[in-house]
């Protein structure tokens, strides 16, 4: 049984921008030192950025991910190489010690929207994919990545995009909400297209994509102003017809869990067709938020391989099984990061299922994921 982990990650090093273009390199990241009686605790190192420091713990704005080095990085039992990819064997020896195959990498400093300057948000984009497709090269195939792009350049974008299939992505990265734009905004458009072209899916992944909602959250922002605009960037993708528009675009909603979905179809479907009978709607007259042209029901896109989910498997799996059907969920590890929605031992907690037929976990496990990603 093929075990393909949806979704693990990098913890980029200084390194990873050793080679910015030289106009650039004086803004490259850099890293601070905290003192250890700080609010920030073992989150003890930040990155540097535009003069602002990421990650931001304590206060409003919170946000959390640990850079390599710091004590929180340090007292986890994966080696610093492991973190960093700098020692790949020392990655795969990792998957290997919980049953993983392979694994899909995405980003951790680029969890949140930290670049407001595009040109450098778009350097520093293809620096990372440089050094990521550089160490899943040297991993016999067992490492697979997903691509950041700059989404407010779609010039560059698309650029990016091409650039990043040349390379092997699996898939391309993205979150909710993209600064202070919803997934559905035109201006994505080009980027969605050539994406389709070239087999490549929307990643809509957890993170801290929109600024002015980080800012509004103190306390459980990891719950808050990360997992929640991933909900926001699905019911935008599913009401406004975007995977009608684009037909060949497959899209994945990463690191979330999966209890929220049926929610918020059923959501989707109330704003479609209101069951109310106090006011009769007019056919053929779009509700707010809702392409009556192009929209189906947000259900039949994961029925038709085009729509998948991360679970977690301390989920309802067969409620879920029921709704979302058995090709659209998938599970991961999140490995390295020890958070809360990590869970490397999986593969040993969903074979323990008994509610769960083998024919289906097969598909948790590895099938669905190789569908959603270019594998």
């Amino acid at each position: 049984m093929r075990v393909l982990d949806a979704d693990g990650h990098v913890i980029e090093p200084e390194a990873m921008f050793a080679h910015l273009e030289r106009e650039l390199y004086p803004r490259r990241p850099v890293v601070a030192t905290l003192p250890p009686d700080t609010v920030a605790g073992d989150f003890d190192s930040v990155w540097v950025i535009e003069g602002k420091a990421f990650p931001t713990p304590g206060g409003r704005g919170e946000t959390l991910f640990f850079l390599p080095g710091s004590a929180s990085s340090l007292r986890s039992s994966v080696s610093q190489g492991d973190q960093t990819l700098e020692d790949v064997p020392a990655r795969l020896r990792g998957l290997d010690r919980f049953q993983i195959d392979e694994q899909v990498l995405f980003p951790t400093m680029f969890l949140v929207s930290a670049v407001e300057d595009v040109r450098l948000e778009a350097a520093l984009f293809r620096a990372y994919n440089d050094y990521v497709s550089e160490a899943c090269a040297k991993s016999g195939g067992r490492l697979k990545w997903t691509a950041m792009v700059p989404f407010r350049d779609a010039e560059a974008a698309v650029k990016e995009i091409e650039r990043a299939s040349d390379l092997g992505a699996a898939g391309i990265f993205s979150m909710g909400v993209i600064f202070d734009q919803q997934l559905n905004d035109p201006l994505f458009f080009p980027a969605y297209d050539v994406m389709s072209e070239l087999g490549l899916p929307l990643c809509v992944h957890l993170g801290w994509g929109a600024p002015a909602v980080t800012k509004v959250f103190s306390t459980n922002s990891f719950f808050c102003s990360a997992t929640i605009p991933v909900i926001w960037g699905f019911v935008h993708v599913m009401s406004s017809g975007l995977m009608s528009r684009f037909p060949k675009l497959r899209v994945g909603f990463v690191e979330t869990g999966a209890a929220w979905v049926p929610h918020a179809i059923n959501q989707i479907r109330r704003q479609h067709q209101p069951p109310t009978v106090l006011r009769d709607g007019v056919p053929g007259v779009s509700r707010r938020g809702i392409d009556r042209e192009l929209y189906r029901d947000p259900a039949e896109w994961f029925r038709e391989g085009r729509a998948f989910v991360t679970c977690e498997t301390e989920e309802d799996l067969p409620y879920l099984l029921r709704h979302i059907g058995e090709d659209g969920l998938m599970l991961s590890s999140d490995y390295p990061h020890g958070d809360p929605s990590s869970d490397e031992s999986y593969v040993d907690k969903l074979r323990i299922r008994q509610d769960v037929p083998d024919g289906v976990q097969e598909k948790l496990l590895g099938t669905n994921a190789a569908r959603l990603y270019r594998l």
